[in-house]
């Protein structure tokens, strides 16, 4: 169900209303824990503004694996992960501790080891194998599922903690889904998109800009105006003076001789400011910070508004 042009945006949400209950009923695991113990701070709205600069034309091929244990589930559905905490860093033994695992979840059995230099370490392998009990998989354990280059940060919307007792795992800890916004959430559920949760990002993003195209601006000629922004979360109790204005955008890149875009992106912030708290859920980074904003690079014509992510774009 597609939204049409002459709805308003104070009804959007009244109009997707049972989509948005549901997205709003989802379990939900109470990650304050981790936030405390963990991801004590967040990305600045400034460092993301200037990662938007650095690496708007960069395209990343080093691995996002790269210096860190791997997990793959072997069930079909579930995503590679990182280890941003690893057990093998608390090994008594140096090569242990030196070395990247290749685990094997949901049982989180080690089936591989590399050294420093990417080498295979069978013996290492069979030391860990003799211990039956596994003694050495004891405390913490922190996870990154499907983890993604996005503007110099390794990011995911999906964590997990578990704190294991010789191979038992005695409680965890996780994000709620792995829909990482309400647009992707309702364009997934809808249409039945599948995937990892960047191609969620994608269905999203063009949804968002369906929503956009219901307070249109009317253009009448063939030019065609396209503009990057940045959304996202006010942090400072001064900005969420305003409880129902949770969000805001800025305008990153244009055309200087585009007239159109700062009545177009005026629009755009406009909805950006009207969409409800939890609207978007926050990214997790490899560094251990979260990241409450989005990159969109959006085009408008006389067809509508196309919004894209960044992440799925490049």
């Amino acid at each position: 169900m597609f939204i049409t042009p002459n709805l308003h945006s104070q009804n959007l949400f009244e109009y997707w209303g049972v989509k948005w209950r549901d997205y709003q009923q989802e379990p939900k695991n109470n990650l304050s824990f981790l936030h405390r113990r963990f991801f004590r701070d967040t990305v600045k709205v400034a460092e993301m503004k200037e990662a938007f600069s650095k690496y708007k034309n960069v395209t990343c091929y080093k691995s996002v694996y790269e210096g860190f244990d791997s997990v793959y589930f072997p069930m079909e559905g579930h995503g590679s992960s990182i280890m941003l905490i690893s057990p093998l860093r608390r090994h008594p033994d140096r090569k242990v501790r030196e070395s990247r695992g290749v685990w094997s979840f949901p049982r989180c059995v080690l089936v591989d080891i590399f050294d420093k230099h990417g080498l295979p370490q069978k013996k290492l392998i069979q030391k860990l194998d003799g211990d039956a009990k596994r003694r050495w998989l004891s405390g913490e354990m922190l996870r990154l599922e499907e983890p993604r280059w996005y503007f110099g940060l390794i990011v995911s919307p999906c964590i997990y903690w578990n704190i294991f007792h010789e191979g038992e795992s005695l409680a965890s800890v996780s994000s709620p889904c792995s829909h990482p916004d309400f647009f992707s959430y309702a364009e997934v559920s809808s249409f039945g998109y599948g995937g990892s949760w960047d191609r969620k990002i994608k269905a999203g993003a063009h949804l968002l800009g369906l929503m956009c195209a219901t307070e249109n601006y009317p253009l009448t000629d063939q030019t065609e105006h396209t503009f990057a922004v940045l959304v996202y979360e006010k942090s400072t109790p001064e900005e969420r003076s305003y409880v129902e204005r949770p969000y805001t955008t800025e305008l990153l890149e244009s055309e200087q001789s585009d007239k159109e875009v700062p009545i177009l992106f005026k629009q755009f912030k406009l909805f950006i400011e009207s969409l409800p708290r939890n609207t978007f859920r926050p990214y997790y980074t490899s560094d251990f910070r979260v990241m409450n904003g989005r990159y969109y690079r959006i085009t408008v014509n006389k067809c509508g508004w196309l919004v894209e992510d960044y992440l799925s774009t490049k």
